[in-house]
């Protein structure tokens, strides 16, 4: 489902129960918003069923950036 993540809005894969905070949220999937949300879910969507606690290392989240980025917006590898 992260596959085509970056430039599409919140909550929009068909057949997946969001939470009525990710739905409502307004975001789009851009490299700042994920950063922020990857670093602390709760505080980004206050409400989401995302129970992570986020990522500290900005290497990791620069490795999962990376990964993203391989994928145009169907999902397909570039």
């Amino acid at each position: 489902k992260l596959k085509g993540l970056l430039g599409r809005p919140a909550a929009t894969i068909e057949d997946y129960s969001y939470t009525p905070a990710n739905k409502n949220s307004g975001i789009s999937w851009d490299e700042p918003t994920f950063r922020d949300y990857i670093k602390a879910p709760q505080a980004k969507i206050p409400s989401t069923k995302m129970v992570f606690p986020g990522l500290k290392s900005e290497q990791e989240i620069d490795d999962i950036l990376a990964f993203l980025k391989q994928f145009d917006a169907d999902g397909k590898k570039k």
